[in-house]
């Protein structure tokens, strides 16, 4: 019986990303925490996930040269571009494997950030600490999600602005994934231990402490298509997201 087995824990996904450390798997580049590295890592993210930057640009609006924290920050790719858009940004993240590659990579563009590491459950920062708090693919990794975002709600300053990013079920991308038998996050071959997904309506109860919950839905494809991804216009990409993306984007107030 399923109550007979042993659940995944924290550790269980502490370890999965420390082998697979986010992101790493799209970056051909042999020297890891490079600038050509860096560089890559930037350049494939920013091509399949084209709605960040305007993203970054609503939540570093939000609160001009504000504090905002990134949860599950990994080598530091958004973190960067927030820190670059004036926010005081601080970073954590379960593992010690991205933290350093974040500290490399905030050292090398000279750029500012306070990283350490931490679990999402279990926020060690004060009540009321950041004008922003950003997690993006996240929080459906950690065994309490529900606890993981009432973390969010308790370090935000009240009238603070959360945007997340969880999986959404009713999605082309979980369809694919499910007939294919393949993980959602990670190689075919070493599964995250805890993966999750969403729709709406539990979206707005795990909310449901906020005083203001928004969804969009974002991303009808991943890299894995590969050469199909690259034929169908960035306007079909968008239309298809709409409806059928991989993506619910959640912008809570507090």
């Amino acid at each position: 019986m399923k109550s007979e087995n042993k659940q995944p824990s924290i550790l269980d996904v502490k370890e999965f990303w420390n082998r697979n450390v986010c992101q790493t798997e799209f970056i051909k580049s042999d020297e890891p925490g490079s600038k050509a590295f860096f560089e890559e890592a930037e350049r494939v993210r920013y091509k399949y996930h084209y709605y960040l930057p305007e993203l970054f640009d609503t939540i570093a609006a939000f609160k001009p040269g504000g504090k905002l924290l990134e949860i599950g920050c990994s080598m530091g790719t958004d973190l960067l571009q927030l820190a670059r858009r004036g926010l005081k940004v601080t970073g954590i993240d379960l593992t010690e494997a991205g933290i350093e590659l974040a500290r490399r990579r905030f050292d090398l563009y000279d750029l500012k950030a306070e990283l350490k590491t931490g679990d999402a459950e279990n926020l060690p920062f004060d009540d009321n600490s950041f004008d922003s708090v950003y997690s993006f693919g996240v929080l459906h990794h950690t065994p309490d999600t529900r606890k993981a975002i009432d973390e969010v709600r308790r370090v935000l300053v009240p009238g603070g602005l959360a945007i997340i990013m969880l999986y959404h079920r009713r999605s082309f991308n979980y369809l694919i994934h499910r007939i294919l038998n393949q993980p959602f996050d990670g190689h075919r071959n070493d599964r995250c231990p805890i993966e999750k997904t969403y729709i709406k309506p539990e979206i707005y109860e795990l909310f449901k402490r906020f005083t203001k919950t928004e969804l969009e839905i974002k991303y009808f494809m991943t890299t894995g298509f590969g050469i199909i991804w690259d034929v169908l216009p960035l306007s079909l990409h968008k239309k298809l997201g709409q409806r059928w993306g991989w993506h619910l984007i959640i912008r809570a107030v507090k």
